[in-house]
């Protein structure tokens, strides 16, 4: 029975290792909308998602964004839990309602940035400080 087991947990874990919808990705990729979707942990490292519609609680809990352009962007209502942003380009992006909660902005550009009602929560801030404002 103990072998049983293992078998399938070891047949299920390299599924298990993407949590990100490949569909969803590509449409975000091709289209830059993509309202809603789960995108958990994807490598969107350098992405050009400029102006792209990423709100209606898109999932992006620790998604990858270093260095990507997501300046102009909709990103109302995402969360955002556990992202790494290092060096992003936010800038006039919409981040209403967002949880930032345990982001990693260091180094990102937030000026004119959209940010009512976000969560902050172990946040690291583009200047390095940590914003604990709503834990």
């Amino acid at each position: 029975m103990i072998r049983i087991i293992a078998a399938i947990v070891i047949t299920c874990l390299p599924a298990a290792t993407l949590a990100w919808d490949e569909a969803a990705l590509a449409q975000l990729k091709d289209t830059k909308t993509c309202e809603g979707c789960d995108l958990s942990d994807a490598d969107l490292r350098w992405a050009n998602l400029y102006g792209a519609e990423l709100g209606g609680a898109a999932n992006l809990v620790d998604a990858v964004m270093n260095e990507a352009d997501l300046s102009s962007a909709n990103l109302y209502g995402a969360n955002l839990e556990g992202a790494r942003m290092r060096n992003a380009d936010l800038s006039g992006a919409d981040l209403s309602w967002a949880s930032l909660i345990g982001a990693d902005l260091t180094g990102a550009d937030i000026d004119g940035a959209k940010l009512a009602g976000v969560t902050f929560c172990d946040t690291i801030m583009p200047d390095g400080t940590e914003n604990d404002d709503g834990c």
